[in-house]
């Protein structure tokens, strides 16, 4: 490469190293929330967990529940707060363990970049040997042009991250929506008394669901971060709807016929969500084609001057 293109391709990776040690530091702050979220869910799921336990032994409060002939009603309460919590726990588990992968596949990224420091010094130095052997203007100014190029160069690519990150995101939860629209159709199966096989099919359906949204938090989680690299925008989509999915279908899912509401509300936040990200995607193209655009007319400006350059 010449002293142009190596100069580009300096600030390029610069550029990039810095959007990877950003990304680092989000995603430890990431790790160490989840973690103070995974070690309450602990907690909360070790008192669950005795208060069942109480009811199986022998204390005042069984034998209480017992002559109150409450005790199988209680003890139900008690097991689906047991399992509420043993989800909820193994989500932050989940969420922690990919935000952990995350990490260590961003310290090889890193490492695999080696000294760009001093690449990029040696590129400058290099530069500054150029301009005292030209002592010209136009070579200043090709300069920095080249400097532009390496920025606009990494802005699109971050822009094309995010643009596929988002479309990961929307296409799951087009899989999110078809699970929960199978689940509502069978679902006004079953109350109009379709049996123990709609029921079955139904509680299929929603463990389907259940499985895509675990998915598609994960990769809305990196649409997120993905956003978080591209300079110019303040989209945020929240997740905090489907983060307590559990609250929606447990009571159905593991034990009563499913309020069919609650499929409605879930439906309807999946719906809003792939609504947001299908808008974000969509200004993340309108920001990749003025980035095109500057860099072709950048290009042509640099054409011109070499052409003319004596």
């Amino acid at each position: 490469m010449n002293v142009h293109e190596r100069l580009t391709e300096a600030v390029r990776l610069v550029k990039e190293r810095e959007k990877w040690l950003h990304r680092r530091e989000i995603t430890g702050n990431l790790i160490q929330e989840q973690k103070n979220l995974r070690d309450q869910l602990k907690e909360q799921l070790a008192l669950e967990n005795r208060d069942v336990e109480r009811l199986d032994g022998i204390t005042l409060l069984n034998l209480w529940h017992s002559l109150r002939g409450t005790k199988e009603e209680t003890k139900r309460k008690e097991q689906e707060e047991y399992l509420k919590a043993k989800l909820k726990y193994d989500e932050a588990n989940a969420a922690l363990a990919a935000l952990e992968a995350d990490l260590t596949r961003m310290d090889s990224i890193l490492a695999s970049m080696g000294d760009l420091d001093t690449k990029y010094q040696q590129a400058v130095r290099d530069k500054e040997q150029y301009l005292l052997g030209s002592g010209g203007s136009e070579a200043q100014y090709l300069f920095q042009m080249a400097e532009q190029l390496g920025r606009l160069k990494a802005e699109e690519k971050e822009l094309i991250e995010a643009i596929e990150a988002g479309k990961k995101a929307e296409q799951a939860f087009s899989k999110v929506q078809k699970s929960l629209g199978s689940a509502q159709g069978w679902g006004a199966v079953d109350l109009l008394g379709g049996g123990h096989l709609s029921t079955a099919i139904k509680h299929s359906y929603i463990n389907d669901a259940r499985n895509e949204i675990d998915q598609a938090q994960l990769l809305l989680r990196k649409f997120q971060r993905e956003l978080a690299d591209v300079k110019n925008t303040n989209d945020t989509i929240e997740i905090g709807g489907l983060t307590t999915f559990a609250d929606f279908f447990l009571d159905g899912l593991l034990f009563d016929a499913i309020v069919q509401s609650k499929i409605n509300t879930a439906r309807d936040r999946t719906k809003q969500l792939q609504r947001e990200v299908k808008a974000t995607i969509h200004d993340l193209d309108i920001m990749k084609g003025q980035n095109s655009q500057k860099q072709l007319e950048l290009d042509q400006e640099r054409r011109r001057l070499i052409e003319n350059f004596n």
